[in-house]
């Protein structure tokens, strides 16, 4: 077990003995739209993306869906449901939807009070984009007393250094990881 300062005051537990959340980020339809290099990004990631969606349901952890409202940044070109998510990725009744207007999800939403609701101490990242909601997400989460961690290979983005470049700085966790959690036994 690891112990140490974090936020303060609060200790500081590692992933093992954290109650996570599963928050997918973003994984519309209107953001495909973007480049060709964001679709190959979010579809080599979306059977990772949905056996992590599978452990937090058949564990009975949080999945939270959140859900850009609005245009997409710089969207090239119409798509029929826009706002509805991926195929290939599903929300289920028990799966909780958040909507968010900014980069930072926790930003003017409800995010952080649904989490805390639940119980949990730490989210586990998913989604889209990289380098723009997903990391804004990430260091909201510490502002939010939640710490925060990035799915390997569970995040995407137009061009593959960005995603590199985002697991390079933030704390990155597998589902081998997640599994090892107390909460997931």
């Amino acid at each position: 077990m690891m112990r140490g300062m974090y936020d303060g005051d609060a200790t500081y537990a590692g992933i093992e003995e954290r109650r996570l959340a599963l928050v997918v980020v973003d994984i519309q339809k209107k953001f495909l739209a973007q480049s060709p290099g964001l679709v190959d990004s979010i579809r080599s990631r979306l059977d990772g993306i949905n056996r992590a969606i599978d452990l937090f349901r058949s564990t009975g952890n949080p999945v939270i869906f959140l859900f850009y409202e609005g245009d997409g940044h710089c969207l090239a070109e119409a798509s029929e449901d826009p706002d509805g998510l991926i195929d290939g990725l599903s929300m289920e009744e028990n799966d909780l939807r958040v909507s968010k207007t900014w980069m930072n999800s926790f930003r003017d939403s409800e995010l952080g009070d649904r989490i805390r609701e639940l119980g949990c101490d730490g989210i586990v990242l998913v989604g889209l984009v990289a380098q723009y909601c997903v990391l804004a997400t990430y260091y909201g989460a510490f502002d939010n007393g939640l710490c925060p961690y990035i799915m390997r290979g569970g995040i995407a983005a137009e061009d593959e250094v960005y995603v590199e470049r985002v697991e390079g700085i933030c704390k990155t966790v597998t589902l081998d990881d997640i599994r090892r959690n107390v909460h997931f036994c």
